[in-house]
């Protein structure tokens, strides 16, 4: 805690300095720069850089040996500690973040994939409630869709598992679910369990995501196309 009370306003320059040097070094241990080349890179003067370099080794976030006119500097574990902290502060921040889809008609492909017995049967078993024979389609800012992918990296999904018709001649691929509750934004109170599908066949665009829920959604939140929907993943 005391790592993330010394990020203060004060410390936000130094902070966005140690955060360069550390996409700079990447996985190696240590970085050779020049105070001029890491002006170049914060876009600051040649004086400013080697300014926030000093205010970093004083407070405790790099280690820095000076060779002629480079420096070979390494991040202490005060300063890996420092950057953790503003990882998992961002990190907070990015999931409260409200995700908003807008409700669009579909191509019923999903009713006609949830249809599939061998699918319906694995989407009631594993997701515990009677699917009704159709999505939900909402479409999503490139924020929004951004904002779910990057968020859905921190999710376990139930896997769908693919299977073979041999009747049909043609197999049937994984899909992935993403439990979550789903609410009109503008009347939070009533969420509805569901979860997201990842169908990886599927012609809809990239930020069109299907809705998979027990009841039919747009009589159960009283929907119509425009009308915006939150999403909220499960923890």
């Amino acid at each position: 805690m005391e790592d993330r009370e010394r990020i203060s306003s004060d410390n936000y320059a130094n902070w966005f300095a140690l955060y360069h040097l550390c996409q700079n070094i990447g996985s190696r241990k240590a970085i050779h720069i020049s105070s001029v080349k890491f002006g170049k890179i914060l876009n600051l003067s040649q004086q400013t850089a080697s300014r926030r370099i000093n205010q970093l080794e004083e407070i405790g976030w790099i280690q820095r040996k000076i060779i002629g006119k480079e420096q070979i500097i390494r991040i202490t574990k005060k300063g890996a500690d420092i950057m953790l902290a503003m990882y998992m502060d961002l990190k907070q921040i990015l999931e409260e973040i409200l995700i908003v889809g807008e409700v669009v008609t579909g191509m019923k492909e999903g009713a006609y994939y949830v249809a599939i017995k061998r699918y319906y049967d694995q989407f009631q078993e594993k997701l515990k409630f009677k699917p009704f024979l159709g999505t939900l389609n909402l479409t999503l800012s490139e924020l929004n869709n951004e904002l779910l992918t990057e968020n859905l990296k921190n999710q376990n999904s139930i896997i769908i598992k693919s299977f073979e018709d041999e009747n049909a001649g043609r197999s049937y691929g994984l899909v992935h679910c993403y439990s979550c509750l789903v609410s009109r934004l503008d009347d939070q109170d009533k969420k509805i369990n569901a979860a997201i599908l990842k169908i990886k066949r599927t012609h809809h665009k990239k930020n069109i995501v299907e809705i998979i829920a027990a009841p039919y959604l747009r009589d159960e939140l009283n929907l119509k196309d425009g009308d915006e929907v939150r999403i909220e993943l499960k923890k």
